[in-house]
């Protein structure tokens, strides 16, 4: 099976949003009359949480006048906070179920007028050259077996001079990566390399590296319990996953790793 099919089938399943909004509800939120604010606790899919994505997004600096790509944008969180600073966002994904599932949940917020959403490849974005002035991707690079491919299209479709951040989980040492992992089931979709690996990457896409960022020790609390945890949302499966991946971490074979690059 081709390793994109692989991930779709991956990601693929149930109606996300509705899954969610059930969560929600069971929580005591006003699923009528939903904020971003209510969807933060549950659709920051990534180690750190929203905590994470906001470090990673000040990098960016968001605002009125940022039109901002979301690299592999899953159900939408990061595009959704970053629309909450009043920036512009288009989120990709090369998942049919998590696209829709971020439509829903931006509709249900009120925030498609700011954010949209489009299924496509990553290293064949349909969009011009300039087109976006700031860039993001956040725990996709895993599932990416050509990366400079893929950064070397998001480098054509950003303006020069724009930043693109990067979060991801990267190779911190040598081992056997205890499988079933959040972003694949085996190795032949898993594509974990180190952040001296991403840097040689991007700067062959043309990007020349400004900070990297060890965010490792500020993820490795538990994940949440009660009605809004990982496992009544996408079930205990899921949660095993996030086990074997905090496992990895605490024993040296990964870490949580941001890199900021300009065009």
């Amino acid at each position: 099976m081709d390793v994109r099919d692989l991930v779709r089938s991956h990601y693929s399943g149930g109606n996300l949003a509705e899954a969610i909004a059930a969560a929600l509800a069971a929580g005591g939120v006003d699923v009528e009359h939903l904020t971003p604010q209510d969807l933060f606790p549950v659709d920051q899919l990534h180690a750190g949480g929203k905590a994470a994505a906001d470090r990673v997004l000040a990098q960016l600096a968001p605002g009125p006048a940022t039109r901002l790509l979301d690299v592999g944008c899953g159900i939408g969180g990061p595009s959704r906070l970053a629309a909450t600073y009043d920036a512009t966002v288009t989120g990709v994904d090369l998942t049919p179920d998590f696209v829709a599932a971020a439509m829903e949940l931006t509709e249900r917020v009120s925030l498609a007028d700011r954010v949209r959403f489009v299924t496509t490849n990553g290293d064949a974005l349909p969009f011009e050259p300039g087109d976006f002035n700031a860039a993001v991707m956040i725990h996709v690079g895993m599932n990416v077996p050509d990366k400079t491919a893929l950064f070397a299209d998001v480098h054509r479709v950003l303006e020069p001079g724009a930043r693109f951040a990067l979060y991801e989980q990267m190779r911190s040492g040598p081992g056997e990566l205890p499988y079933p992992m959040p972003w694949a089931e085996d190795e032949r979709s898993s594509f974990v390399e180190s952040p001296e690996e991403y840097a040689a990457h991007l700067a062959a896409a043309g990007f020349t590296i400004e900070l990297t960022d060890d965010m490792t020790e500020s993820t490795l609390g538990p994940p949440p319990t009660g009605p809004l945890s990982p496992a009544v949302i996408f079930g205990q499966p899921f949660v095993t996953r996030i086990g074997n991946n905090v496992a990895a971490t605490k024993g040296g074979l990964l870490g949580a790793v941001a890199i900021v690059a300009r065009a």
